[in-house]
């Protein structure tokens, strides 16, 4: 009897040469890649966290329209809120609040490095060191009042979003989207009010009353007559993200 035992038949080990010809040819795999399926998620994510940037730098332009003062960035903000509303209407509070977050980080990250280009030693030759220091070194209180109020305003316009719309399902979108903006644009007008208005100078009550009460009816004004915009953008972005029209039967 031969010393040298015969591997059983079906037997999971390749024979030495089997094995070392698998291993010397060429594969032809393609190479891996994380899977990125369809969604315009990133892309809300991406003008989120653009808008928010923009609106800052816009807000240090003072604008006037007749007896109507403002910023420049009084149209900027309205449009967040749409994004916002879009988000949390087709995607749900995880994802909104995931938006949020990220374009508040952003948003601050975007302020730092204006703080530190502005610090830097300006060049001799380099003469608009004073109006770079007007447009985007506001002062740090607005700044932080501007991204605090947006933080807490758009977390709670979500979640008053998400909350209703367990309620109404499908129905009643007009519903959802005045209750929120109602809910979020008054804290948010409250929190930044508080905080800028001592900075620019209102120290009565009459004056910071009036101050929280223009911006307030305004943000819901704008939301109210740009309804029809954000009832487009729903519905179109409803009828291509394939998530949502897989599970919208169910929740009709």
């Amino acid at each position: 009897m031969s010393s040298h035992a015969t591997p059983p038949r079906g037997s999971t080990h390749p024979a030495p040469a089997a094995a070392a010809t698998a291993t010397s040819r060429p594969s032809t795999a393609a190479p891996a890649f994380a899977h990125r399926p369809r969604t315009y998620f990133d892309l809300i994510l991406a003008a989120y966290c653009v808008i928010l940037v923009l609106s800052n730098i816009g807000a240090t332009k003072g604008v006037q329209f007749g007896p109507v003062i403002t910023d420049g960035g009084f149209f900027l903000f309205p449009l967040a809120y749409v994004l916002g509303d879009v988000v949390s209407e087709v995607y749900g509070f995880r994802a909104a609040r995931k938006a949020i977050l990220t374009s508040f980080v952003f948003g601050a990250f975007a302020s730092v490095v204006f703080w530190i280009v502005i610090i830097l030693p300006a060049a001799p030759f380099y003469e608009n060191q004073g109006a770079f220091e007007a447009v985007l070194g506001p002062v740090p209180l607005i700044v932080a009042a501007s991204l605090l109020g947006y933080l807490v305003g758009q977390l709670l316009n979500a979640y008053v979003m998400v909350k209703v719309k367990q309620r109404t399902q499908e129905k009643h979108l007009w519903a959802r989207l005045i209750s929120s903006t109602m809910v979020g644009e008054l804290v948010d007008t409250l929190i930044f009010c508080t905080i800028a208005a001592p900075i620019i100078g209102i120290d009565s009550w009459s004056g910071f009353l009036n101050y929280v009460l223009v911006g307030y009816v305004y943000k819901c004004l704008v939301e109210v007559v740009i309804m029809p915009v954000t009832y487009a953008a729903i519905a179109w972005i409803k009828r291509r993200e394939p998530s949502y029209a897989e599970s919208a039967p169910l929740q009709g």
